[in-house]
Order: structure tokens, then sequence, then C-alpha cells
């Protein structure tokens, strides 16, 4: 639990959620994570209630007009019914909060948080305006969150609970897209994590191996949002291809792309992790606190920058690890043989300088990571661990199920990071035969299994 205590998260509650059987359970999950000292805000949806109200008061449909773009227009007694609506969401989710705080308060000797859930202006609010002809009345847009209020309510333990509605300078109510406030307050908070509670869970396959995927990067997440049309609107809305196309799709996939793409936008305005995340008892924890996860993990790209070396970049390699040849800590390399083995090598760049390297070699089921340096005034930054984990999953997927350091002197960054001290016998006999006994380098090795438990060692660096 220590990697991630104190870290701030923001989760985003859809109103359905409340009539399911097992909201009890996920408050009751939501709680234990305060209780293990991390920084909560929650953003509760209430579409369903409202969509219902309305329902009930058109005879059954909603009335003509209410939706455009999957953007809800609010007028004056649509806006009644939602102030209503989110009254009842706060005051239901504020109630269980309460009890599952004394409650674990109780389970935990009766010490206690002295925390509150607090609810109040922690975000204004401002017209989403007139948008091709269409005035959307009282349907709003984030227009600033109070993020050091919020900080300050984090000092003194307390939960904050916000809903969709937000009040402008003015004193108006607007209606928010409470997916769209979820993302704008974690961007603000420069949040650890935002997590989406969807009660259809991780439905993301790959159609070649018919697996699920469980987590996704930032460049893959932008490819698949373009392949599926999937758009932010500038004011704040999320939109899927044409007008019609909502109808066509499952409400699952609909949901899931939703997400995906406000995921996308606060990865992209500096939150580390976004989750999609099942609501089953248990499955909360299990997403952050095991290597398999429950739901949908969406990680920022740590490793922008890293790319093969070219010729170009062998002058750069050989002026970052001349030094550290000098002083015996890594083994001649001649410009002439970085060139040759240029193919091997791997660098991290920004504006066209080399800050880090490191090499890449291939045997049977395990690949030998070597030559890794991190220029002086870099050291510190993650740019080694970036680099690390870059190459554990270029082995990962290349078929390998482990790699191997050989190490002289700086074992313990390696032993820091999973690896474990070996015998020469451990290695693959194609490398085995090439060892040099009298360096006498020590050997750490490391399995690697799959990219979640990649993405959970991030956690130890990425902060």
């Amino acid at each position: 639990s220590e990697s991630h205590r104190a870290s701030v998260v923001v989760f985003h509650i859809p109103g359905d959620l409340l009539e399911w059987d097992g909201f009890t359970d996920m408050i009751n999950d939501i709680t234990l994570l305060w209780l293990l000292g991390m920084k909560l805000v929650i953003v509760a949806g209430c579409t369903n209630f409202i969509d219902r109200r309305l329902a009930d008061d058109n005879s059954g449909e909603l009335p003509p007009g209410s939706m455009r773009h999957r953007i809800r227009i609010t007028d004056s007694e649509t806006l009644r019914v939602i102030k209503e609506e989110a009254g009842f969401v706060r005051f239901e989710i504020e109630r269980q909060l309460a009890r599952a705080l004394r409650q674990g308060s109780l389970n935990a000797g009766g010490v206690s948080l002295n925390g509150n859930v607090v609810s109040g202006n922690f975000f204004s609010a401002q017209p989403f305006g007139v948008v091709d002809g269409v005035d959307y009345q009282y349907t709003g847009v984030i227009r600033r969150v109070e993020a050091e209020k919020i900080r300050a309510a984090h000092d003194s333990n307390d939960v904050v609970l916000l809903t969709s509605l937000g009040m402008s300078p003015s004193g108006e109510a607007f209606n928010v897209n409470s997916e769209s406030l979820a993302a704008g307050v974690a961007s603000a908070l420069n949040a650890d994590k935002i997590v989406f509670f969807s009660k259809y869970g991780a439905i993301l396959e790959n159609k070649k191996s018919d697996e699920m995927i469980m987590s996704l990067r930032v460049p893959e997440l932008r490819n698949f949002l373009e392949f599926n049309d999937v758009k932010l609107q500038g004011k704040g809305f999320a939109m899927i291809g044409s007008e019609d196309r909502k109808e066509s799709l499952e409400p699952a996939v609909d949901d899931m792309l939703i997400k995906l793409a406000w995921s996308h936008q606060v990865l992209q305005n500096g939150v580390k992790r976004a989750h999609i995340v099942p609501p089953w008892n248990g499955a909360l924890l299990q997403e952050l606190y095991t290597q398999d996860g429950s739901g949908t993990l969406i990680n920022r790209d740590v490793y922008e920058g890293i790319r093969h070396a070219t010729v170009e970049d062998v002058a750069g390699i050989y002026e970052l690890t001349e030094p550290l040849v000098r002083e015996g800590i890594l083994v001649n390399r001649s410009k002439n043989q970085i060139e040759k083995d240029v193919n091997s090598y791997y660098i991290y760049t920004r504006d066209s300088l080399v800050l880090a390297c490191a090499q890449l070699k291939r045997y049977e089921s395990s690949s030998e990571i070597g030559c890794l340096v991190v220029s002086k005034k870099f050291r510190g930054s993650g740019k080694g661990d970036a680099m690390l984990a870059y190459l554990e999953r270029v082995s990962l997927m290349s078929g390998g199920t482990s790699v191997f350091v050989l190490s002289t002197q700086t074992m313990q960054f390696f032993v820091e990071r999973g690896f474990q001290k070996v015998t020469v016998e451990s290695l693959p006999p194609s490398r085995r035969v090439n060892y040099d006994v009298k360096r006498n380098s020590k050997i750490y090795m490391k399995k690697i299994s799959d990219q979640r438990e990649i993405d959970a060692e991030e956690l130890l660096w990425d902060r």
C-alpha cells in the first residue's frame, strides 16, 4: 500500500451504480483506500435519474430535442430536475461513505481518521452556449477548478464529493457533464490516477489472441480512438462519429469509448494513470494492488524519446559511455564496434542530444541488457528506469521470458528493480560460452511475464 499512500485519486461514479446491488461493497473499497492514506475526490453522475424523471414527465419519452450530439439541452425545468437528482445522489454517497468510514475505523481498532466528506464550490462553471444554432441554455462546462481548496480539504483528511452542478461567479447554476468534470478536476490537481467505474468492466479484446486487453499506452490509445472516430469536442464533450452512430453501438462499447476518450485527455494533461474498473466487490483493490488487475489500465507514454539507435547516433553513444570505460565500469567499446552493433542499441534523446543509452542482445529465451548509461545531468530523473522498463517490454514482446545483466559495480541498481543474483550456469548457452572469467562480472537475472507487471513496477519510479 506504500506505493499509493498520499496519492491523489479522482473517482467517477456513474449514477446507475447507486441502484446496483453491489454499490455498498464498492463504497467500502473506496473507503479502505481513504483509510490507507489516499487523497480522494469523488465525482458523481446522475444521468439515469435525470432521464427517468424527464421520461416520467413526458409520457415515457425524453422531451423532443433534449439531446444534441450527446449533449443535454438543459432548460429551466430540466435544471430543476437535475438539482433535485444531484442532491439525492450526493446525499446517498455521503451517507454510504460515512457508514463505511465508521465501520472501517472500528475494524482498524477504533482509530479515527477525523476526516469528513465535504462538498461545496470546488469548481465554477460557464454556459456551453449556442452551437450550430442550438442554444444549450443551462448546460455548462468547467470554468475553473479550485485546486487549492481541494488540496486544503485533503490536508484535513477530507474526501471531496462533487456532482455535475456548477455555479457561475454570478450565481447561476449549470449542468456539467460528470465525466468531463472528473477529467478536469484530475487535470487541475495533476492527480496520480483517475478511476472511471463502469458496470460493463473490461471489454477490450485482442482479436488475434482472443485475450482481454488489460493495459494500453497513450500512443496505442490514440490510434484506437482515431480508428473508432472518437473525438473530444473543444468545450468538453466526447463524440463518436456521426450523430446517429450512438444508436448503432452497444451500450458497453459506447460507454468504454467515452471513458477512453476522457482517459486520453487527462493523461495528455499530466495525470499519471487512468483506470476503467468494474464496480464488483474487491475489483478496485485488485486493480490497484495486484499485477493482474481487474479492469483496463492506461499509462502515459513515459517512453517518449526512446528509439532504436542509428549510425548517426554512434558519436553520441561513444561520448556518453567513454568516461565509464575509463573508470573500468564498462567494457571498452570503440566507435567502430558501436557502429557495427548499432542495431542492438537504444537511445533516449531530447533536442537531438543522447541523454541515455542501452544495448539489448537477444539469446535463446532471454535478453541481455548492457551498456545502460544516463548522462550525469539527468541521473535521478527516471531516465534509467524508463530505459530499463522499455527494454524489458521489447524483450517480452519478442518472446523473451527473462532479462539479465552483467555488472561489476552497479549491481544495487538492478537488485532494487527486481533482479536476482544467479550463477554462470543460468546464462543462455550461447552467452555462457562467451562469459569473461577474468572480468568476473556478477550476473543478475529477472523474470518477465506480462505488460501489467512492468506497469506495476513503474509506480516505484514514475512519481
